[in-house]
């Protein structure tokens, strides 16, 4: 057996090495220097490898190259995918997935059960990929190859006991927590230029009050979309009040079908190419503006949002609502995944058939249990919920988004996913989490850059442009006379028919109107649906 890593060096991926030690490495590390891990590793043994791996803190992902064994690693959330393949008896690792399609004649093994979840949810479940021959790793995931063969280890999981204390001492400690994340990336930073996106939520504004906080100056902030869009408005006032220079660009329909049509557009979704979801789009043009009008300093660091609604709790919301203190096991096992498929699996209506919708539930359920055990107390259903959309959604195709970034040559941090924010959020009560109110009680309290108060509306959407909110109340009334099937009715029908116009960041640009009109008894959910489609006939028709 032999295992080749081709990884070439570039603005992201270093090459190390010591004596006859290989490091492969992007990213960065807040616990350890590049030398202290080379050396650390040099004379290790496999078993202390991995006990080291658990000890380093960033967003890195990692391929160690020795003589008796080698070793890839994603971090706790798998922010730079990598993958390998094996052909005949050999082993090939590559963070770059169509490489290796290149190598190895596999593209007519498509996998009906991946084709079938990305169709569902823009991702596939696992460690999948479409091909059947092409690996993957998930968030806090390890393979090691050794002995003609390859294993999994995860050695971390979003995962663990829920621990319950005083509300005030959790705000105290949340606090406490947030600043120390912060200080050790300022450090990390130094006095680099540093580019919030700013929007109307909690999570952007967190990074900027944060920064503000703590005496960060070399700070800029932009906000995109339709002229007058809620999130624009608000961002302003906040970057305003913080003394932080600020920048809106306007999105049209003209400039950004123009841009889903160009060749640096589909130079995009080959580089962020992954085989395990769809590419994630938002904010690539605006990012393109920037670069191009000489915004943003070529060594700038981002540092967005992502992600803290989901880490706080916003996600689990109806989860909590339908447990209904039953301790009935299949009763709980049911609520979990029927929310999951709710909320995840809901591109296409159309496809939300019994039979698919049971082989999502059994797929997302084997993986669970498998990692996590059983369900067992109550109290702690809403943890096996989050457990599964980190390792798929949120880091296939949510944490994927920092490609947009990459694809410009700048590099990002995500606060918001450190490992001390994982380990505080996975204990806490499920009861704290619902509508983020441990999160938002701490930001409220503490008030950080004085943001936080009652002045600064958060999220507080209104539907833009203005001329279409008479047509589609004109439109709506009648759905209303239907009660509860007249809402679903309407959903359908607004998405296919009014989200075209209201879509203020203008994904959905990627998809003609007509063709957005001709899907709504298809049941389309939102730009993914769309997105997710085309990806697939692409790639079935290559």
């Amino acid at each position: 057996m032999s295992i080749s890593v081709e990884i070439e060096e570039d603005l992201f991926w270093n090459k190390f090495y010591i004596d006859d030690v290989f490091l492969y490495f992007k990213g960065h590390v807040y616990s350890h220097t590049i030398d202290s891990i080379l050396k650390t590793i040099k004379n290790a043994s496999l078993k202390d490898v991995i006990s080291f791996i658990k000890s380093l803190e960033g967003n890195f992902s990692i391929v160690i190259q020795k003589k008796d064994f080698v070793l890839m690693v994603v971090d706790t959330v798998c922010s730079t995918p990598l993958f390998f393949t094996k052909i005949e008896s050999n082993f090939y690792i590559n963070h770059n997935p169509t490489k290796l399609i290149q190598k190895n004649k596999f593209k007519k093994y498509i996998r009906d059960d991946s084709i079938l979840e990305l169709s569902m949810s823009g991702y596939v479940v696992g460690n999948k990929t479409i091909y059947r021959d092409l690996y993957s790793l998930r968030a806090g995931e390890l393979v090691v190859f050794q002995n003609n063969n390859f294993k999994y280890i995860q050695y971390y999981k979003y995962f663990g006991e829920v621990k319950y204390k005083d509300y005030n001492e959790y705000i105290e400690e949340l606090s406490e927590v947030t600043l120390n994340i912060f200080r050790k990336m300022l450090k990390e930073i130094g006095s680099k230029q540093i580019i919030i996106p700013l929007s109307a939520g909690n999570d952007s504004r967190l990074v900027a009050s944060v920064l503000k906080y703590l005496g960060a100056k070399n700070v800029k902030c932009y906000s995109y979309g339709s002229v007058g869009n809620f999130e624009a408005n608000i961002a302003n006032i906040v970057a305003k009040k913080l003394g932080y220079e600020w920048m809106f660009i306007p999105l049209t329909h003209k400039d950004e079908k123009k841009f889903y049509k160009s060749s640096e557009y589909k130079d995009y979704l080959k580089f962020s190419e992954t085989y395990c979801s769809v590419p994630f789009i938002q904010s690539l043009s605006t990012i393109k503006h920037l670069k191009e009008i000489g915004w943003v300093d070529d060594d700038a660091i981002f540092i967005n949002g992502n992600s803290g609604d989901f880490i706080s709790g916003a996600h689990i919301n109806a989860l909590v609502k339908d447990m209904n203190g039953s301790n009935d096991k299949e009763k709980r096992k049911e609520n979990i995944l029927n929310n999951l498929i709710k909320k995840h699996f809901s591109l296409w209506g159309y496809l939300k058939t019994g039979k698919n919708i049971e082989k999502i539930k059994n797929t997302l359920w084997c993986e669970i249990v498998t990692d996590n055990g059983e369900l067992q107390e109550i109290g702690k259903d809403h943890i096996f919920y989050e457990y599964s959309e980190l390792i798929n959604r949120q880091s296939k195709y949510v944490v994927a988004g920092q490609k947009a970034y990459e694809f410009y040559n700048y590099k990002w941090m995500l606060p918001l996913w450190d490992c001390e924010y994982l380990h505080f959020w996975q204990k806490i009560p499920a009861e704290f989490k619902v509508n983020q109110q441990l999160y938002v009680d701490m930001l409220k309290k503490k008030n950080y850059g004085n943001v936080w108060g009652g002045d600064i509306p958060v999220n507080k959407k209104t539907i833009t442009p203005m001329w279409i909110i008479p047509i589609r109340f004109l439109f709506k009334a009648p759905f209303a006379l239907f009660g509860v099937k007249g809402r679903k009715l309407w959903r359908t029908f607004e998405v296919s028919v009014f989200y075209y116009w209201m879509d203020a960041l203008h994904m959905v640009n990627i998809t003609k109107y007509s063709i957005m009109i001709r899907s709504i008894f298809k049941k389309p959910r939102n730009h993914v649906s769309w997105q997710t489609e085309d990806y697939l006939k692409n790639l079935i028709n290559e």
